[in-house]
């Protein structure tokens, strides 16, 4: 691999063309399945390979190429569901508050300081009870699938999730329209059948 990587960092076409016929379908498969989505496999395939070649002269002669796309791959799934997320929660919260077109562009940017600050606080959980939080609420993964997947006890994953979004809940608690945001971004199924001034309240 490293002999790959060194003529990659020459610009090598060829080695390009052969690093992608051997890990385009296997970083295919990982793709569709982590987001269940062949057009979007088949995108972050391409943005994969694209951003490799761009930063070829990063490459490093000694690193795991192979592990190297699947981070990447792995980061632009998630990056992906969270941006749709983020993005249903927002339409979700103009709908709810009945704010005019006029408002849109200040209501907006109002919104994506939340998300920095969600983000933000997202980053300073513990790493595993970050991954459950992130694969419960970003991927859409059951409890049982989460604990199979990370070899733990179903009991493990809600205790982890509930410590979770209780953290979560108390940093924005003086924020007053983020505990509504927080519900309809991550508890789904909770905030469908609240009003918006029940979440406010």
């Amino acid at each position: 691999m490293a002999s790959t990587i060194a003529a990659l960092r020459k610009g090598d076409m060829a080695a390009f063309e052969n690093l992608y016929q051997a890990l385009g379908p296997k970083l295919y498969a990982f793709a569709l399945r982590l987001c269940g989505q062949k057009e979007d496999a088949e995108e972050i395939v391409q943005e994969v390979f694209l951003k490799v070649w761009e930063r070829r002269h990063l490459l490093d002669e000694g690193q795991n190429l192979d592990g190297y796309l699947y981070s990447i791959a792995r980061n632009m799934v998630y990056n992906r569901a969270r941006r749709r997320v983020y993005e249903f929660a927002f339409t979700e919260y103009m709908a709810a508050t009945g704010t005019g077109t006029g408002c849109f562009t200040e209501e907006a940017v109002a919104y994506r300081d939340l998300v920095k600050l969600l983000e933000e606080a997202c980053a300073t959980l513990p790493p595993v009870r970050r991954r459950v939080f992130e694969m419960s609420r970003l991927e859409g993964k059951s409890n049982s699938e989460i604990a199979q997947l990370l070899h733990t006890s179903n009991s493990n994953i809600e205790n982890h999730l509930n410590k979770a979004l209780k953290f979560i809940k108390e940093r924005f608690r003086d924020y007053e329209t983020a505990y509504a945001l927080l519900l309809l971004v991550f508890l789904p199924d909770v905030s469908a059948n609240l009003p918006l001034v029940a979440m406010n309240a």
